[in-house]
């Protein structure tokens, strides 16, 4: 009897490499070559767009921005939290912890606009 010949194993597909985040640089480059905008000239919007967020939603702005097309940032002022309460510990009953002081802090949050989900949404 013949031996039937083993069928030949099949190479492993090549793991799809990760996803990752675009850098800062990467961002630059492909803004420049979109837009035929020298790279230098990107880099001065960003810092301009940054100066002009900053002083939008710091303390003499008015706590709003809407940057067209992408997303509305708005800031949230967060009172101080004074500390020193005893709470139980919920992950060891029986036991206690005393909560620590908060700074007054100021949260930033960015909810995308409209235009933006609509291009998103695979429905679309």
């Amino acid at each position: 009897m013949a031996k039937a010949k083993a069928a030949p194993a099949k190479a492993a597909p090549a793991k799809a490499a990760a996803k990752k985040a675009m850098t800062k640089t990467a961002l630059y480059a492909e803004l420049a070559e979109k837009s035929g905008v020298p790279k230098k000239d990107i880099e001065l919007v960003f810092s301009a767009l940054q100066e002009i967020v900053v002083a939008q939603l710091g303390p003499k702005g008015p706590g709003k921005l809407l940057i067209p097309g992408l997303f509305r940032l708005k800031a949230i002022k967060k009172a101080k939290v004074k500390g020193g309460e005893k709470k139980e510990n919920k992950l060891k009953p029986g036991t206690f912890y005393i909560t620590k002081d908060k700074p007054a802090h100021t949260k930033v949050t960015a909810q995308p606009v409209k235009d933006l989900k609509e291009s998103l949404s695979p429905g679309a």
